[in-house]
């Protein structure tokens, strides 16, 4: 007979703390339909406002009441947000730290990529903003559990250092626990472990999880040796030793559903889980690395059926849901809406979604509106035909996306899209084609992502070398960085300029007539409260944020990208000026 464990599972800071995490929710689930005793840790929330009441004192806690609060007005909540964000700034640390709109942003004053780095920022755990939140809190609870394992779930490069500070201090505090770290994130690092000085991290763990948890952690609680899980990396004297993946990949329609029972609530009024429904993407773009941790990536994704998704969805109780695939086709959700009416439940939901010219029939959205989809995120990325096919991404159709946008908002979907600027072999320009389609088509966004392109670890093109004519990759000297350094070989197209590209479309951004509004309603889980017509009569009820920092220097350096791709000269005295000018293109 199998011993029965306990476990302690954490996320710890930072991440977003208005997702509840669904990783470490549904290994919770796993390992306790085997019988184990588990308790697990939203630290990402808990630690982030433990750290904010400690320098605000009870106006964050107030704050923090009237985010939670669904009677509270635009306005109150806005003040909130200003609250936490000043609050946040006044951190007294030699990191980088602050809330801002949507985001928890955190980069460790070591944190350069090395191991280096990481080994002497945990000889110095002190020094860490959140060593007070994990001894005063995490390590109090660790020992009163004793658990036989605790799990440290990290998800990306945010969370490394505070992650490994905790690993650190509960290995230290509980010797005989066996401390297990995982998480997406080391399935893009998994090159640091062949490093000479990867050995000293097991001073401060003792297993490395790098692909999927669901066997390796259960084998690691069973067992408590690593050496018998798979996907798994661990110390054997004096060398690191690392386990092959798992030979079967766990099928995701026989998981349980996931709990929800980590000791904090995400800031939002409603209780909104996020689910992972399939295991990878369908449809494997070239720039893309986000499922790398899957025991499948790359090949055909596993799936949890309609009807299993709707069933978990009963059990949850939720009646909003974040689906955290990276894709939800539409036959999929027109499934699962018409498995829930038939089980009488209603729900709806936010997802990622492609941009098919499927969507250009007006019918097609209404259907998903109706099946309970209300929120889709949408991988527009370029205006460019040529670069969506070179980044296999040709389902993507450029003069097709003002449509499809117009029917999705028209059948009531709120919709976030996602621009990339600096994809290797477009030319520098094709980015400011953005800034008309943005005037023309905002009405029917919600919310604008832009980022400049990144040769992401483990990535199609990143493996393959597919963009070798236009780009150079560097050393990959920095392990614990989860993209790859990189030059362009066109001397147009420099790093300077995709930045300043990518800044006057963070101004486009600003000037849309929701980025406030939703500045103060962050992500789907309080934005879904409202429909977009009251969406739109908040929206003027919020002031205007503050133009970017050294919007002008941008706007100038456009004056020679626009002179070299049209051959005029212009004058750009003002932001309006420059988006007159890119029409021309």
């Amino acid at each position: 007979m199998k011993a029965q464990r306990t476990v302690l599972l954490n996320y710890p800071p930072v991440s977003s703390v208005w997702h509840l995490p669904a990783g470490i929710s549904l290994l919770t689930s796993v390992l306790r339909s085997r019988g184990h005793e588990v308790v697990q840790r939203y630290g990402h929330i808990i630690g982030l406002e433990h750290l904010l009441s400690q320098h605000g004192g009870a106006a964050v806690d107030e704050a923090l009441r009237t985010i939670r609060d669904p009677k509270t007005n635009i306005q109150e909540q806005y003040s909130a947000r200003q609250l936490i964000e000043r609050v946040s700034r006044a951190v007294p640390t030699h990191d980088t730290f602050r809330v801002e709109r949507n985001n928890v942003l955190y980069i460790a004053e070591r944190q350069d990529g090395t191991l280096e780095g990481l080994l002497e920022s945990l000889a110095n755990r002190e020094s860490s903003p959140w060593f007070s939140y994990l001894t005063q809190i995490e390590l109090p609870l660790a020992s009163d559990v004793q658990p036989e394992v605790y799990g440290i779930s990290i998800s990306d490069e945010r969370q490394l250092f505070p992650g490994m500070v905790l690993a650190s201090l509960v290995k230290e505090a509980l010797p005989e626990t066996l401390v297990v770290v995982g998480g997406n994130f080391w399935s893009r690092a998994v090159g640091a472990f062949a490093h000479p000085d990867f050995g000293k991290l097991f001073r401060h763990a003792d297993a490395f999880v790098y692909r999927e948890g669901f066997q390796p952690l259960e084998a690691l609680v069973e067992t408590l040796d690593p050496r018998q899980a798979s996907g798994t990396a661990w110390f054997d004297g004096d060398q690191v030793r690392v386990n092959p993946p798992a030979p079967v990949a766990t099928q995701f329609e026989a998981l349980p559903a996931p709990s929800f029972d980590g000791g904090a609530k995400q800031w939002a009024p409603d209780f909104v889980p996020q689910m992972y429904t399939m295991s990878n993407c369908l449809m494997q773009c070239g720039f893309c690395a986000i499922a790398a941790g899957s025991d499948t990536f790359l090949a055909a994704p596993r799936m949890i059926s309609p009807a299993k998704i709707a069933d978990v969805m009963m059990q949850t109780g939720a009646a909003r849901f974040e689906i955290a695939d990276e894709m939800f086709p539409i036959n999929r959700q027109l499934a699962l809406g018409a498995e829930l009416k038939a089980g009488g439940y209603a729900a709806t939901w936010n997802c990622y979604l492609t941009v098919t010219n499927d969507l250009l029939d007006p019918h097609r959205a209404e259907q998903l509106y109706e099946a309970g989809c209300r929120g889709v995120q949408l991988g527009l990325e370029s205006l460019s035909r040529d670069t969506l096919v070179r980044e296999h991404k040709g389902w993507n159709h450029p003069e097709n996306y003002a449509r499809i946008l117009e029917n999705l908002a028209n059948a009531g979907i709120q919709t976030h899209v996602f621009l990339i600027v600096g994809i290797p072999g477009e030319p520098i320009e094709t980015g400011l084609r953005w800034l008309p389609f943005l005037e023309d088509n905002g009405q029917h966004i919600l919310t604008i992502k832009q980022s400049r392109y990144r040769l992401t670890k483990h990535s199609p093109e990143e493996m393959r070398g597919a963009h070798s004519e236009y780009i150079h990759a560097e050393p990959d000297d920095r392990l614990l960085l989860l993209n790859r350094n990189f030059q362009y070989l066109d001397p147009s197209c420099s790093r300077k300029r995709v930045e300043a590209v990518r800044d006057v479309l963070e101004q486009a951004c600003r000037e849309h007539w929701a980025y406030a509004l939703t500045s103060t309603l962050p992500w789907w889980a309080n934005r879904g409260r409202y429909s977009l017509n009251e969406l739109r009569n908040l929206a003027g009820q919020i002031p205007p944020e503050p133009q970017i920092d050294h919007l002008p220097r941008a706007i100038a350096k456009m004056k020679g990208v626009l002179k070299e791709a049209t051959g005029r000269e212009y004058a750009l005295n003002a932001f309006s000026d420059l988006i007159a000018a890119a029409r021309d293109l």
